[in-house]
């Protein structure tokens, strides 16, 4: 007999946490866009680099 293949998430986006997809869910109702975009949209957003300001240097009061 041959083995079930599991299973992948219906959106092809990769397992997600409650607290994204609380997040996506927010984000996509506010913007009018679906969850899968708006968890797409948040996981590059937060895999991108930190801008850093000109310099380096830390920013005077």
């Amino acid at each position: 007999m041959a083995k079930k293949k599991s299973r992948r998430s219906s959106s092809g986006v990769a397992a997600a946490s409650r607290a994204e997809i609380h997040e996506a869910a927010y984000y996509a109702r506010r913007c009018g866009l679906t969850r899968d975009e708006a968890l797409r949209m948040i996981r590059e957003a937060n895999s991108s680099p930190a801008l850093k300001t000109a310099g380096g240097e830390k920013r005077k009061r």
